[in-house]
């Protein structure tokens, strides 16, 4: 039986305290924070003061963090990126140092590469007249095109898949104590979402989640464990791709670790795979030729591929979730927070209107055309 919206309204503080509770999020939600309050002559001073570098200095926008374009004199150009107060020091440790494993272990991965302070640190801690203090840190930029706002030109999801196995295998041996934080978009931590389900306006697909979630706790959960698990980036979506165009030919950069985590290798494709479903009666199309490119890279086990459907599902499932639990707490934001609502819906129907005998098919076919190439 649906619950009318009023009383669902009415006890929307003690849904956000039991999710809050449950999910182990802070009341001082990060994206509830202001980015830090930085200027470009700011910028500027820190840029010569820990770095030792001059240039045109222009800020970018972000959600959480203060971003500045500097191009320096010699034609190089990098990304001074003061981090948000309110996140944890140890997670921020975490993406710097993992970004350094990566320039150590595959260089030629197209990710931002860290460049060290005049003291030879990857990063060097301000305290503002706030009293906040911020992580500062210099990185490359990278130049591009986001995937998001290209045309595909050239057919790139085998490409996006071997991309994303070539990060994780070169992330295999990378280990950090931040990697086990506790992070909501972490695909196996779906359990933690049932509180925040009650934000669901729409009781039909509150109750299709609720069920989502009844299987993951009784068959999916279970098994996790006995897949593969390492750090992962965890969001390798279109707007964290870059390409060479408008009508794009070919992936140049990775971007934005910020929702890296240590989970099953099939939790973090499955990800990836949740932006590719197709439109159309070919939903698998584009994952299966991610597949196929991932399969190249970096071999799939079977119990991986088993599961990834119900993954892909519990992604969706995950953005619906905290998109409706956000949009009532931050009503002002809420346009923005659910951005990505229509296209989770989509994806989801789009899965449940295919057997899962089919989808398995056929992600096996591609598997079975990467060992070909």
């Amino acid at each position: 039986m649906s619950v009318p919206h009023s009383t669902q309204a009415g006890r929307l503080p003690a849904v956000i305290a039991v999710a809050d509770a449950v999910a182990g999020v802070s009341t001082a939600d990060l994206l509830s924070h202001d980015a830090p309050a930085i200027s470009v002559e700011r910028a500027a001073d820190l840029a010569m003061e820990i770095y030792g570098i001059t240039g045109t200095i222009r800020p970018l926008s972000a959600e959480k963090d203060a971003n500045f374009h500097i191009s320096l004199a010699s034609g190089q150009e990098a990304l001074l990126k003061i981090t948000n107060a309110a996140e944890d020091r140890a997670v921020t440790d975490m993406q710097t140092a993992a970004l350094i494993h990566l320039m150590a272990v595959d260089p030629s991965l197209p990710v931002p590469h860290v460049c060290q302070t005049l003291s030879g640190a990857a990063s060097h801690i301000i305290t503002e007249p706030t009293g906040q203090a911020h992580v500062v840190r210099l990185l490359t930029y990278l130049n591009g095109t986001v995937l998001s706002m290209a045309e595909d030109g050239s057919g790139l999801y085998h490409d996006i898949g071997a991309l994303l196995a070539r990060l994780t295998r070169a992330l295999r041996g990378f280990f950090h104590p931040a990697g086990g934080h506790l992070l909501q978009w972490d695909i196996k931590q779906a359990h933690r979402l049932r509180p925040m389900l009650a934000a669901v306006e729409d009781s039909d697909l509150r109750g299709r989640l609720t069920r989502l979630l009844d299987r993951f706790d009784a068959e999916i959960a279970p098994r996790l464990p006995n897949l593969r698990a390492q750090c992962v980036h965890n969001d390798f979506n279109p707007h964290n791709l870059l390409v060479d165009a408008p009508r794009a030919t070919r992936i140049t950069g990775i971007i934005d670790f910020g929702d890296m985590v240590h989970t099953p290798i099939a939790c973090d494709l499955a990800v990836a795979c949740s932006y590719q479903i197709a439109n159309g009666p070919r939903p698998m199309d584009h994952i299966a030729k991610m597949i196929t490119g991932y399969n190249s890279v970096l071999p799939l086990e079977d119990a991986e591929i088993e599961m990834l459907p119900d993954l892909i599902r519990l992604r969706h499932a995950t953005t619906l979730g905290i998109g409706a639990w956000r949009a009532r707490r931050y009503p002002q934001n809420a346009e923005y927070i659910q951005r990505n609502g229509a296209a989770s819906l989509r994806g989801l129907n789009a899965l449940d209107q295919i057997s899962h005998a089919d989808v398995i098919n056929a992600l096996q076919a591609a598997m079975r055309a990467s060992e070909k190439e």
